[in-house]
């Protein structure tokens, strides 16, 4: 019998098809109406003065780099328990990724880690919310004060986060949301960049839209500017997010207490569920945080090895079951490694990610589904258990 869970899927309803529909009909596909809807729901979600979309969440990522001047030579202090596109942004921008080593319980950056490792050639520091848990981006934030350093807030997989009330994205002087397929809220692909410096602001619209200060089609006080060198301000980029896609993005964002609220059930199903199995630990979140669940990963205990991970993750495929191997190590990923000659071990991300499981979690998720997971979960861990035997 065909069990068929996928690792995540998102949430798309008829209010996201008909808002799509708008978009394909109206005269304008970029940077038009739903684009200013969407960056002004997120902006206030963030409680940000400024947000701008971007088509996918690297390239705000990039942008945002660009704008604070990470360059050639320049040092970026960058999570290795995370996914390696920052890092991959941090490259091709010439600078030189320094990687932090993360919290054991949190999973996010360690901040005696972060401190130790600040030099005189570091520009930025970059900070992740692993999961959607913003646990310890306040420390974070006052070692960026305190060192006069740049914090990029990656809060790609928290948006709706709490940190005692303050919404994650508003602790660094820049903050990053994805919003791609398989994040809580989604746009089908992009990010917003969120910010209360103006003129950052402007130089991330400017940025996105091939450098030009603006577009004639799309600012009307404007149309006496009749050549591009009256406009263009840089070398930018094309990472303009379509009209579609924002309008999916800001109708998700109209729909995020019921979103959060749902993928908190399905988060506590599993905590309920898996809690009392002494081979699994389930995330810990403090109580000052207010959780927008991304995704749900367990560690297995310290009997396990990588080699049984991947068997029992092989074992939920063969049963249509998705899992994955969140995260491996930035720094020990083969491209890094070629591009990355020098870095510093990062003894508790090697010894965690060869533990950590990501389970099957997205929206609609039933209690039955959960039990079906975590049965099987159990059946892989007792196999995998009598192989070593």
């Amino acid at each position: 019998m065909s069990t068929n869970i996928p690792l995540s899927c998102a949430d798309i309803t008829e209010r996201e098809i008909l808002a799509a529909s708008d978009a394909l009909r109206g005269e304008t596909q970029s940077l038009g109406p739903w684009t200013k809807r969407f960056e002004k729901a997120v902006a206030s979600q963030a409680s940000g003065s400024f947000a701008i979309a971007f088509s996918s969440a690297s390239c705000a990522m990039q942008s945002a780099l660009e704008t604070l001047g990470v360059g050639q030579g320049n040092e970026v202090i960058v999570p290795t328990f995370d996914s390696p596109s920052t890092t991959a942004c941090v490259l091709r921008l010439g600078a030189i990724p320094v990687f932090a080593d993360c919290d054991a319980r949190s999973l996010n950056c360690d901040v005696d880690d972060i401190s130790a490792k600040i030099t005189s050639k570091t520009k930025a520091i970059v900070a992740s919310h692993v999961f959607g848990n913003p646990t310890g981006i306040d420390a974070i934030a006052k070692i960026a004060m305190k060192n006069e350093i740049h914090l990029l807030e990656d809060a790609g997989q928290a948006i709706g986060s709490k940190v005692n009330s303050r919404p994650a994205g508003s602790f660094g002087r820049v903050a990053v949301f994805a919003f791609h397929s398989t994040t809580q809220l989604t746009s089908l692909e992009g990010g917003v960049i969120v910010t209360d410096d103006d003129k950052l602001a402007n130089s991330c619209q400017s940025l996105r839209n091939h450098g030009l200060s603006s577009d004639p089609l799309h600012a009307s006080e404007e149309l006496h500017q009749v050549r591009t060198d009256e406009r263009l301000v840089s070398l930018g980029h094309s990472f303009r997010l379509s009209e579609v896609h924002a309008a999916v993005g800001a109708t998700q964002m109209k729909r995020i207490d019921e979103i959060m609220e749902r993928r908190g059930r399905v988060a506590d199903w599993y905590t309920q569920r898996l809690g009392g199995v002494g081979d699994v630990m389930c995330p810990t979140i403090d109580p000052q945080i207010s959780m927008s669940w991304d995704g749900y990963v367990i560690r297995l205990n310290d009997q396990f090895e990588q080699e049984d991970r991947d068997h029992i993750i092989r074992g939920l495929h063969r049963h249509e079951i998705g899992a994955a191997d969140y995260f491996r190590p930035v720094h020990t990923l083969p491209p890094v490694k070629h591009a990355v000659q020098k870095h510093s071990p990062c003894p508790v991300s090697e010894s965690i990610s060869a533990r950590t499981l990501a389970l099957p979690f997205f929206t609609s998720m039933t209690k039955r589904e959960v039990d079906i997971v975590c049965q099987t979960l159990e059946l892989m861990m007792t196999r995998s258990t009598f192989a070593k035997d």
